[in-house]
């Protein structure tokens, strides 16, 4: 990880000294303002907006995955390990899944890949050093080829080490890469444009099954957290992810009230999970180190290896157009499938058709109303209207989608079932008010969540469908307060909150799982230093959550699945850290769990504890020329 982050600084450095342009005055001409940011669904979905490169200092200590998606999920406790939605949000894709999506946020969003439109070659590095053998390299370059043309990619590299059970220097816990390359193109007469990107995603991750605890209900805190020190559960086993997205989108727009467009895709994921362990026992059939972790073994009693295959092509074509302040699309959607395991195959290569439509009306620029309506051949749908505006916002979702492949069907060495799912029914309704005091923020919100048939994995690991409805409602929101020091630096204390109390009924209620209370915070002062030459964000980021029984992780189906014997007892987390900026250079120094005391910590998920104190440190420049 070292050599490439040095590798890719050495090109920085040297392409930087051999491309500076400048004007006749020796000034640098180009910009965040001259840079600029296209994504897909503002082509797709008619809408006018500037974007640029994000250049300020907010939130740039937050480089893990976990601290980017606010805590809002569960993982491993490492940078790069399996993750879980706390909130469990409603899906957006009504036809079948594979349902192996706990290495989903590592893969690129199509509706969030940044397409630019450069008036000079565009590089954005970012290098993170954290402790304990973590490290993040995130490289991107843009340049336009012609005015109407431009072309660029994207590097983004995780390597953290073990951070329990730890054998040596580089005992990797995780190495993860995604690369996508782009092109956007706009014909110099012709009302045409094209998007196009290649994604390809590498995923590896040493297992460690989490810390063993000989005798969990008598066990001492630091049995719990000895780190590097523990014990672990798993010793040679491996999961994989490698993904192939090829996406192209393209639109010819005849009229402004008659446009067309095609998107398509290709979509290719292998999932493979292996443990060699050899028996420590020669006369056991058990062959992980403590014997236990297996419930039972049903192909080789000592080996497993497991792989899953997924193979999509999807294409989409519709009209759309704007009619004064309204916007509408139709389309017509189909997706050609293949999936299979290593033991078996529970379909053959099938297709879904689907019938949608999108509209949005927007009026003086003060709210928007959006619809989207879109059905499958089958009976499944989906239903979702929007309304944003200065005072107040609210959404509601109905979906009816299908279970996923392996909740279905599955045969392995360790678990075995064959079901027939019906197809699951959430209904969500989310609303609020904002109101913005200038020193004061106030952002209230409730959301109601209605499960009903829903599929979960038990505390047998085994795939079961809820015969019982569920309903999550949370009530909370967000609570700002600012507190100028300086008004014409812009100095100020920031205090900012996001606090969310929820509670789970009926009779389906035991099959989901949510912390009560869920609390994030961000105490800091911004402004600047040494004559106001360099930019400062000093100050803390606290998280907490109540008590309650997390779901564990099964990593050899990549499944996480209630439990009833591990709890997570409440905790809360102080992160310090000191951002400063000069000119196009952002750096950052962090303190990751500052009030950890001695041989104590606290646990994310069942047996695998959350980072323990650290000290990171990070980098980010920006070139435009």
């Amino acid at each position: 990880m070292k050599r490439i982050s040095l590798i890719v600084i050495s090109l920085v450095l040297i392409w930087k000294s051999s491309a500076q342009i400048t004007d006749d005055s020796t000034k640098l001409v180009y910009n965040a303002g001259t840079t600029s940011i296209v994504l897909q669904g503002d082509i797709k979905n008619n809408v006018e907006i500037e974007r640029h490169p994000d250049t300020t200092l907010y939130n740039l200590e937050k480089y893990s995955e976990l601290d980017r998606r606010d805590r809002k999920f569960q993982d491993l406790g490492n940078n790069g390990t399996a993750m879980f939605p706390l909130f469990y949000p409603v899906t957006s894709q009504i036809g079948r899944t594979s349902g192996l999506s706990v290495y989903d946020p590592y893969m690129v969003d199509q509706s969030q890949l940044e397409y630019y439109d450069t008036k000079s070659p565009f590089m954005d590095l970012t290098v993170v050093f954290a402790g304990n053998g973590r490290s993040v390299v995130d490289f991107k370059f843009s340049r336009n080829i012609n005015e109407n043309w431009n072309f660029g990619f994207d590097i983004y590299r995780i390597t953290s080490d073990k951070q329990i059970g730890k054998s040596g220097q580089q005992d990797r816990n995780v190495v993860g890469t995604v690369f996508d390359v782009y092109t956007y193109y706009k014909h110099p007469e012709k009302p045409y444009s094209a998007m196009l990107n290649v994604v390809n995603m590498g995923w590896d991750v040493e297992e460690t099954g989490g810390v063993y605890v000989a005798d969990l209900p008598n066990a001492t805190s630091d049995e719990l957290f000895e780190y590097e020190d523990s014990e672990i559960q798993l010793n040679d086993a491996v999961s994989n992810d490698k993904r192939l997205n090829v996406h192209l989108y393209h639109q010819y727009a005849w009229q402004k009230q008659l446009q067309f467009y095609h998107e398509f895709d290709f979509i290719s994921q292998n999932n493979s999970y292996k443990d060699f362990g050899t028996a420590t026992d020669p006369e056991s059939s058990i062959y992980n180190s403590y014997g236990d972790f297996y419930n039972q073994f049903l192909i080789a009693p000592d080996s497993t290896y497991e792989r899953f295959n997924w193979n999509e092509v999807r294409n989409e074509v519709g009209i759309k157009g704007d009619l004064a302040n309204l916007f509408y699309r139709v389309y017509l959607k189909r997706r050609d499938i293949d999936f299979n395991n290593l033991y078996h195959d529970p379909t053959g290569r099938f297709g879904e058709l689907f019938l949608g439509g999108y509209t949005r009306f927007d009026w003086r620029d003060k709210f928007n109303v959006e619809g989207q309506a879109e059905f499958l051949q089958s009976g499944e749908y989906l239903l979702n209207a929007q309304l944003n505006s200065d005072l107040i916002f609210g959404s509601y979702k109905s979906v009816r989608s299908k279970p996923a492949f392996i909740t279905e069907s599955y045969f392995g060495n360790h678990h075995e079932w064959y079901q027939n799912f019906n197809s699951m029914f959430t209904n969500e309704i989310k609303g609020g008010i904002q109101v913005d005091l200038k020193f004061l923020k106030i952002r209230p919100q409730g959301r109601v969540l209605t499960m009903d048939q829903f599929t979960y994995f038990d505390q047998t690991k085994t795939a079961r469908q809820s015969s019982d409805i569920a309903v999550l409602t949370s009530l909370g929101g967000d609570f700002d307060l600012k507190l100028t020091t300086n008004k014409e630096f812009n100095e100020a204390f920031m205090f900012e909150n996001e606090v969310y109390y929820t509670s789970v009924a009926g009779d389906g209620a035991s099959n989901i799982r949510v912390p009560e209370l869920f609390y994030n915070g961000k105490l800091y002062w911004r402004g600047a230093w040494f004559k106001n030459t360099m930019g400062v964000q000093v100050g803390f980021n606290i998280h907490a959550k109540t008590r309650y029984f997390a779901l564990g992780y099964a990593p050899e189906i990549q499944q996480f699945y209630l439990q009833d014997e591990f709890p997570i007892d409440e905790f809360y987390t102080v992160d310090a850290f000191l951002n400063m900026q000069i000119n196009n250079l952002s750096a950052f120094v962090k303190m990751t769990n500052l009030n950890q005391q001695q041989d104590n910590g606290y646990f994310i998920t069942p047996y695998y504890p959350g980072v323990r104190q650290t000290f990171d440190f990070g980098a980010r420049w920006l070139f435009y020329d």
